[in-house]
């Protein structure tokens, strides 16, 4: 997660995309007409014809998986399984009468996806439940097929993304929406969770837990996928991306990291550059209470070692890269609308940002003092607790032993949930004001 949703971000497009506006997705939804006509066939036959070309979108990295990649079986059994098993759910949800049911997190379909002499299996997990969390963040069904769908998807090599876990990382091409492989424990786990976390989502729209849209299996390989929504879904540029944990061992970046566009900073980098997140008092407060009330949460469920992936962008930096012809006549069309750096206000609010944490184009503004009021600042941040799976096993218990015989308890990463629940709260209050 951490590393794929900012190493995505650094690429944002370099200015507003019609895509994403609300005004921008019902024009196209009555040009385009049902999603179920978007034949995957005809997808991906368009993207293996632009190998080597970036697509427009938030996203300006990774390479296109066309027929030539080593991903493309495994790329085009997801983006058929998941454009079938979605109008599938949606129809049975709706003549269920829409309402989830216990045996629904259970449940799953199956598809088999044959061509030639190659048979894929597709398994999508509690999708009727998904259906109604991509319902809840304002993601309908067309709009979500759209970005699976269109241009193709893009692969985030380990050296863009930092990570270590040997996991794949796709993402759109409009740069909504992540793909992570994870291990089968991993699967399981969320899968044994799914009722507390859906009831904790559904309860807390302002949730500052990444959200999930979807988990599936592609066999042969018996790949397990989640789809996750870009924490920093907007069009503005990141400038700056911080995995912060709280935590001190191991927690900078190398001088050789830094000098990489899509570096992902740590703790001792943030509170070297940084240092405070300027929110006010009043915003201060309520992302401390929905923080205490996700930790709680992920305490719950014996989960640690997640982090607070915070994004910020400069208001008053200029691109620093040169606009596409595809920006261009974007903003040429669309000159009285928000621009990229500058004034904050809003064309029509985007379906998809239903937080309040999300109201300043995705983020939140900083506030600055000019006398006795309080004004918008330089920086808009973007916030979201992100890789939350990791469940305190075996494993992670034998890494507190050990580290713990070199550096104090409250230095690591790799404590018992209890403890990284308060360590993190304390430092995530430490560094607001």
């Amino acid at each position: 997660g951490a590393a794929a949703a900012g190493a995505a971000a650094a690429g944002a497009a370099a200015g507003d995309s019609d895509e994403h506006s609300a005004a921008g997705r019902n024009s196209h939804n009555s040009t385009t007409g049902d999603a179920a006509s978007l034949n995957s066939r005809s997808f991906l036959s368009r993207a293996a014809k632009k190998t080597g070309k970036f697509m427009p979108g938030r996203s300006r990295l990774g390479t296109l998986v066309t027929m030539e990649s080593m991903s493309w079986n495994f790329t085009r059994g997801l983006v058929e399984g998941i454009q079938k098993t979605v109008q599938k759910a949606s129809t049975e949800l709706q003549a269920a009468g829409g309402v989830i049911q216990p045996s629904d997190f259970a449940e799953y379909y199956k598809e088999s996806l044959a061509e030639n002499q190659d048979t894929r299996r597709f398994k999508d997990y509690a999708p009727k439940v998904f259906h109604e969390l991509r319902n809840r963040f304002g993601v309908d069904d067309q709009s979500y097929l759209r970005s699976i769908l269109h241009h193709g998807l893009s692969e985030i090599s380990t050296s863009q993304t930092g990570s270590k876990s040997g996991q794949k990382f796709f993402v759109t091409a409009d740069g909504r929406y992540f793909m992570k492989t994870i291990t089968k424990s991993e699967s399981k786990f969320f899968r044994k969770v799914l009722p507390q976390y859906y009831e904790h989502v559904k309860n807390s729209r302002n949730t500052l837990l990444c959200r999930f849209f979807g988990l599936h299996r592609i066999q042969p390989g018996n790949l397990h996928l989640l789809v996750m929504s870009n924490i920093f879904d907007t069009d503005r540029i990141i400038h700056q991306r911080y995995d912060l944990k709280g935590s001190t061992v191991g927690r900078k970046v190398s001088e050789a990291e830094k000098e990489q566009e899509t570096v992902i900073l740590k703790d001792l980098d943030f509170k070297a550059n940084l240092g405070k997140i300027t929110l006010g008092t009043e915003r201060k407060a309520l992302l401390m209470a929905q923080m205490q009330a996700d930790t709680t949460f992920l305490r719950h469920i014996g989960v640690m070692d997640y982090s607070l992936l915070v994004g910020v962008h400069h208001r008053d930096k200029q691109p620093a890269t040169p606009d596409t012809d595809i920006t261009q006549q974007a903003k040429a069309q669309r000159r009285d609308h928000l621009v990229r750096t500058g004034s904050l206000i809003q064309r029509t609010a985007e379906k998809s940002h239903t937080s309040a944490f999300q109201e300043d184009d995705g983020g939140w503004c900083s506030l600055a003092v000019l006398g006795e009021s309080q004004v918008s600042g330089r920086e808009i941040y973007f916030v979201g607790i992100i890789d939350y799976l990791q469940y305190y096993n075996k494993r992670k218990r034998a890494e507190t032993l050990i580290k713990g015989l070199q550096y104090k308890t409250s230095e690591i990463s790799a404590v018992k949930p209890s403890l990284y629940k308060d360590r993190f709260i304390a430092f995530i209050d430490s560094i607001l004001q």
